[in-house]
């Protein structure tokens, strides 16, 4: 139940924010494919992350993880980046490791389940280059 409230609660932020984040997030949760997303958990091959990352501006490899550094003009805007994110990783039941500071967002994506870069990760990363993109 208290997870019911806290979606409800950032669902009415969405419709009635005007930081333009939140209204980029919900037409980038309606892509999602679940389904697809769900059913692919292996870990992906050292090949198939190195051609994954060719696809990804922005990311590499670091530790094991997927890895991007963004920066924002203040704090507001690097604070809604991360909720768009969160609404967006939320519907994916995928949730990064990251980290803010001022006007930096580090995020960390791995497939902890899995042990390792699967899919979801790769999924999640195209999610977030969609939404900085616009940001």
């Amino acid at each position: 139940m208290k997870g019911f409230f806290w979606v409800l609660i950032v669902s009415l932020m969405v419709l009635i924010s005007p930081i333009p984040f939140f209204h980029r997030s919900a037409s980038v949760m309606t892509t999602v494919d679940n389904e697809r997303v769900m059913s692919n958990i292996n870990v992906l091959s050292s090949q198939e992350i190195k051609n994954a990352l060719d696809q990804l501006e922005g990311w590499t490899e670091k530790e094991g993880k997927l890895h991007r550094q963004l920066q924002f003009s203040s704090f507001v805007e690097a604070f809604g980046f991360m909720s768009s994110v969160a609404l967006v990783a939320e519907s994916m039941g995928h949730h990064p490791e990251w980290c803010n500071v001022y006007n930096r967002v580090t995020i960390d994506l791995n497939t902890h389940d899995a042990g390792g870069i699967t899919n979801k990760d790769i999924e999640l990363a195209k999610k977030v280059n969609e939404l900085a993109k616009n940001a």
